[in-house]
């Protein structure tokens, strides 16, 4: 069975031009400044997503990789909530399917596996790999 990795990218101030995995538009719709301290700081934490995107792809190209925004709700809930409840029964996904719109959140098959700074590239990769063999432990952080 393919591993689902969804890879959960900070939220963006409102632009044109990109969907939700689109990419930065540098003059934000409605704002009359360039970019400052606080664009670079999500242009910084936004490159970690980055990074473990091209990571997985290319030491993983067997696990499906999605990034999506933390603003698309729309997708998030449902997703995980399905994806986590057949693992973990439906309270536990409720709770899955609120942590998984936490920006930066990884989510292996619909389960919240960690922060992707906290894990890193490699903590990824390695969550990965262990729910690929059969022996994660993700569930068990509900």
């Amino acid at each position: 069975m393919t591993v689902r990795v969804v890879l959960v990218r900070r939220w963006r101030d409102a632009h044109s031009g990109g969907g939700c995995c689109g990419g930065d538009v540098r003059a934000g719709v409605c704002q009359d400044h360039g970019v400052g301290a606080d664009d670079l700081e999500t242009e910084r934490a936004s490159d970690q997503v980055a990074a473990t995107y091209r990571r997985l792809r290319q030491d993983a190209p067997e696990v499906d990789v999605q990034v999506v925004g933390a603003d698309n709700l729309a997708y998030l809930l449902p997703a995980s909530f399905l994806a986590a409840r057949r693992r973990v029964g439906t309270p536990a996904a409720l709770r899955q399917a609120v942590r998984s719109t936490t920006a930066g959140a990884v989510l292996v098959d619909g389960v919240v596996a960690g922060h992707v700074d906290e894990l890193g590239p490699d903590g990824v990769l390695a969550v990965i790999r262990q729910a690929g063999s059969g022996t994660s432990s993700t569930a068990a952080t509900v």
